[in-house]
């Protein structure tokens, strides 16, 4: 390099040349590439733009309709079944079919989205949460008590509400003093007065039963 500022005009343009003869195809396949980085990165970017501003649309198309079933939400079902949409879809479809009788339909959608996220790292997923929430209380509303404890019994992290559920199947299933236990978990984590009066009273009722 000192070689290089040092020599004369003549002589720089002529190590330049000799640069470019010898490595020319590296410097092309270099712009080449850098180009092609460039566009794909930003068709990459535009196209998940134009995905989310779709999604979005058909989501709010979906909320706004009176259909049992929109045709923007089965859509958005069909085109993009990945998308965090069609899971809330998903969600609020597994409430209605449970309302119209098809609850095998509800238990389905339900097991669907918790499955999505059954390889997720996250200890806690919201979108999961209110997916198990609501098929452990189809499985009590049909008395299957040992679902509700099977779908619980692998999770790390548990809501009030979940808590409350497992100690409403275990206190059916005879399990009182592990009914107790889930009871007062759920009456420390709940953030509302009406809960937690209302557990306080699953917790009354439970020490009566083992007195009997």
């Amino acid at each position: 390099m000192a070689n290089f500022f040092s020599a004369s005009q003549e002589e720089q343009q002529e190590i330049l040349l000799s640069f470019w003869h010898r490595f020319r195809f590296l410097i092309i396949g270099f712009f080449v590439l850098l180009i092609v980085f460039i566009g794909t990165r930003d068709y990459i970017k535009d196209s998940r733009e134009d995905r989310e501003l779709k999604t979005s649309l058909l989501f709010q198309d979906y909320l706004e309709s009176d259909e049992d079933m929109p045709v923007s939400g089965a859509e958005l079902l069909k085109t993009y079944p990945e998308s965090l949409y069609s899971d809330f879809v998903r969600l609020n479809q597994a409430k209605k079919e449970f309302t119209n009788g098809d609850i095998e339909k509800a238990e389905g959608l339900l097991k669907l989205v918790i499955d999505r996220y059954s390889n997720s790292s996250e200890a806690f997923n919201p979108l999961v949460a209110a997916a198990q929430t609501r098929l452990c209380r189809i499985y009590i509303s049909k008395k299957e008590y040992q679902k509700v404890l099977d779908t619980l019994s692998n999770l790390s992290v548990l809501t009030a509400t979940l808590l409350e559920l497992k100690g409403d199947a275990e206190n059916e299933l005879g399990q009182y003093e592990l009914a107790r236990v889930s009871y007062m978990r759920a009456l420390q984590n709940s953030p509302s007065q009406t809960s937690r009066a209302l557990i306080n009273m699953k917790i009354s009722d439970l020490e009566g039963e083992k007195i009997e």
